[in-house]
């Protein structure tokens, strides 16, 4: 009875003599709107909806679910969260008693006698939090384990970005292969057109070389782009976890949807939602919690231990003795002179906590910076490629008319020349600028902390 009120008197003295400070969330400066935002601030934000509803290519969808279970990113988070949970348990278990068992059997033998003994034992032993050491250092370990889980959201929005704009960068780079195969078929017949004239004796040899030149120039664009391809196809099967090799097609790239407007949401809930803002309050979380660690070293520990069981020993021709034993106690282990390293430990693990607090207030405004730039950015995007998509329109329409004047012998081929250059040139630009404007809505998306809410 009386070291069942032991236990119970430390368990109170645990709640009441914890020492370290109280966490506290550094103050940031939180602006009432995102700047360049295109609708007013309220609670909806794109960062909020998950993947799958942001992006309605079915192809993606597909490679971004195969990347978020295949890629070895992804699978090292996941692996890394294991390991923080066992850390916890493992911290954790300090705050309660360690029972053990010990047996032991032994027999001696000596001239005229023998001598034989047999134990075995229970052993209690536990060291009792009453400052809060070990409950500190289990907030720690439980605050690294949050940060944690937070680094793994990160990785799966990197995976999601990373398999979005590859692919935009795919469908991108085979719509200007198809604008380049479609302008070196329009180019070769014109050669062949240039070159009956010729023979005709109505163009001469330098026209010739001029649509010549013109074809070499499409086919060495598609050789170019085809290498590309390439090259980014093995990209997008690497974040998959595959070995090179094609990759599912689905919209082309300018049947990609996009929303109207995006709204940019509350600024203030961008703390909660980024992974990286949580990641960087986790660490500091558990920094604080360290520095009652640190000060729990000041004070002195105490141990309680005990144990019991039965033995038995036998002096073969003396005396038979057997029976149950045990045996209770305590120890103090009081700190007095450690020439500065107790002292010299909670000053570096407070330095470290203002360090990771100054670390919080840059990530936040990092953080707003992001979602600024990202929302001018993808709005400038849109923007540049509705230009584009004008000026590939004007292009085409004076490519088919210079062809018509040359034919009808209105101009020279010169004419020709310079604006079937340009048409392509418009083309590859608009399909780029498509990409540029879909890229630019992932990067936003991410910025709003989307992308990593599970489907």
């Amino acid at each position: 009875m009386r070291h069942i009120l032991l236990v119970a008197l430390a368990g109170v003295f645990i709640a009441g003599c914890r020492v370290g400070p109280k966490y506290e969330r550094p103050k940031v400066q939180i602006p009432a709107q995102h700047r360049s935002a295109e609708t007013p601030a309220a609670s909806l934000s794109l960062g909020e909806k998950k993947w799958f509803d942001v992006f309605e290519d079915e192809a993606l969808r597909k490679l971004i679910t195969e990347a978020l279970q295949a890629n070895y990113d992804v699978k090292m988070a996941a692996q890394r969260i294991l390991e923080l949970q066992g850390r916890v348990t493992q911290t954790k278990s300090g705050l309660f008693p360690q029972l053990g068992a010990a047996g032991e059997v032994s027999k001696q033998n000596n001239p005229g006698s023998s001598f034989s003994r047999i134990s075995g034992l229970g052993l209690l032993s536990w060291q009792i939090d009453f400052f809060g050491q070990v409950l500190s250092a289990t907030d720690a370990a439980r605050a690294e384990l949050l940060a944690t889980e937070e680094n793994q959201k990160a990785v799966l929005q990197t995976i999601v970005a990373s398999v979005a704009n590859g692919y935009f960068e795919l469908r991108s780079l085979d719509g200007q292969l198809a604008f380049a195969q479609e302008s070196l078929k329009a180019r070769t017949e014109s050669l062949r057109l240039v070159t009956s004239r010729q023979q005709g004796g109505v163009a001469s040899k330098l026209e010739v070389d001029q649509a010549q030149t013109l074809v070499a120039t499409a086919a060495a664009t598609i050789a170019t782009l085809q290498s590309s391809i390439e090259q980014t196809e093995n990209y997008l099967s690497w974040l998959l976890g595959r070995t090179p090799g094609p990759i599912e097609r689905g919209r082309a790239f300018d049947a990609q949807p996009a929303p109207p407007a995006v709204p940019a949401g509350l600024p203030s809930a961008l703390l909660e939602r980024r992974p990286d803002i949580r990641f960087a309050e986790q660490k500091l979380v558990a920094a604080n919690a360290r520095i009652g660690v640190a000060k729990a070293a000041f004070f002195p520990s105490i141990a309680l231990t005990g144990g019991g069981g039965y033995q038995s020993f036998d002096l073969t021709g003396v005396v038979t003795r057997k029976g149950g034993v045990s045996m209770w106690g305590a120890s103090v282990d009081i700190p007095i002179f450690d020439a500065g390293a107790r002292i010299g430990n909670y000053r570096a693990t407070k330095a470290q906590k203002e360090q990771l607090a100054l670390n919080y207030q840059q990530t936040v405004l990092n953080a707003f910076r992001d979602v600024s730039s990202a929302l001018t950015g993808y709005q400038k995007a849109k923007e540049a490629r509705a230009q584009k998509a004008l000026l590939a329109d004007t292009l085409r329409d004076q490519s088919r008319l210079s062809t018509l004047r040359y034919r009808g012998g209105v101009t020279s081929y010169l004419e020709v020349l310079d604006t079937e250059r340009q048409r392509l040139d418009a083309e590859q630009a608009l399909a780029d600028a498509y990409r540029a404007e879909l890229s630019a809505l992932v990067n936003l998306y991410i910025a709003l902390g989307g992308g990593w809410q599970p489907v």
